[in-house]
């Protein structure tokens, strides 16, 4: 999680409840929620945490560890739910007036919404990792392991990328990050050591990380979020400590400029900022170079399209969600 003093420190949180039907609406809540509400962190669930506590009964507060095999269950109720929930974060300066203010514009515009209001210890947001979070194996050549679940898989032969996850900077769960690995992940091959790399709103930079994992390449980690950012720091260490990563930089997106061209670009952001920001985008991709885009739901992917002149070489979804890979010939 961000690098913040963590010692009596609460967060809000504000949790809405999508339908399948209505779950389009959640891409103009999300942007209300960052650009008007400052809110610092969104992350995407398919059950309810009332129906985890369901599922698990009593276990679930039993203070031990959670069996797999209930994690499992867990997981496969997700798949049967006809209704996807957001929680929104809120955690630095006037957090509590940020999600007061946030409730009271949900509550106005969209009053159909089903949402839940709460305030947490940090201490409890970590002990949900741990308890829910298990290993992503994207392909039998890479893997998306949890810092604290490094050792489960020291046999694998695979190239693993530990990650310390932040609130809502992507932890491989979400269906858009695992997408834009997946793609990543058939294109490695084609890509030769030490190309330059661009993670264009890389939240925790688990795809800029695994960019530099597989391939070594040296990587530009961009985002609008400060805190993302420092997250983003704490995963490179965890991967990299001690080794020399020449060519690498973090950057704030104020400060950056469309001044070189990568091997290969990913933009894991929503639809909007994917058109907002598509000049910058396009002129960082190198001729011959791989743009992976995705934070699209499954109907957003011809827009994207229509309005990238690029080759489209793949589209890979996964249940709503759909990411793209371009190629610039």
């Amino acid at each position: 999680m961000p690098n913040t003093n963590t010692e009596n420190k609460k967060f809000n949180f504000v949790l809405v409840q999508y339908t399948r039907d209505n779950v389009d609406q959640a891409e103009q809540i999300n942007s209300y929620a960052l650009d008007e509400f400052e809110c610092d962190g969104i992350e995407e669930f398919a059950l309810e945490e009332a129906r985890v506590d369901e599922i698990l009964g009593e276990r679930a507060y039993s203070g031990g560890d959670v069996p797999e095999s209930l994690i499992d269950e867990v997981q496969a109720a997700t798949l049967d739910q006809d209704s996807v929930t957001y929680k929104y974060f809120f955690y630095q300066n006037n957090f509590e007036e940020n999600a007061k203010d946030f409730v009271t514009f949900l509550k106005q515009n969209f009053s159909e919404l089903p949402l839940y209001e709460a305030q947490k210890d940090f201490e409890d947001w970590n002990a949900e990792w741990k308890k829910f979070y298990t290993p992503i194996i994207v392909s039998n050549k890479l893997e998306i392991i949890p810092e604290w679940l490094k050792e489960t898989r020291e046999s694998s032969p695979a190239t693993k990328v530990y990650i310390y996850p932040g609130m809502g900077f992507g932890t491989g769960t979400h269906e858009t990050t695992y997408l834009c690995l997946a793609l990543f992940d058939k294109i490695s091959e084609q890509i030769e050591e030490k190309s330059p790399c661009l993670d264009f709103g890389c939240g925790s930079g688990i795809l800029g990380i695994a960019a530099l994992k597989t391939k070594k390449m040296p990587t530009l980690f961009c985002d609008i979020d400060k805190s993302a950012l420092d997250n983003c720091v704490q995963n490179i260490v965890l991967n990299f400590e001690g080794e020399n990563l020449e060519g690498t930089q973090l950057v704030i997106r104020e400060r950056f400029k469309a001044d070189k061209q990568y091997k290969v670009v990913f933009a894991n952001i929503l639809e909007h900022v994917l058109l907002l920001e598509k000049e910058t985008i396009l002129n960082s991709v190198a001729k011959g170079g791989y743009l992976i885009v995705s934070g699209l739901l499954n109907h957003q992917v011809d827009n994207i399209v229509q309005n990238y002149p690029l080759k489209k070489v793949e589209v890979l979804s996964k249940n709503d969600w759909s990411a793209i890979l371009f190629q610039a010939v």
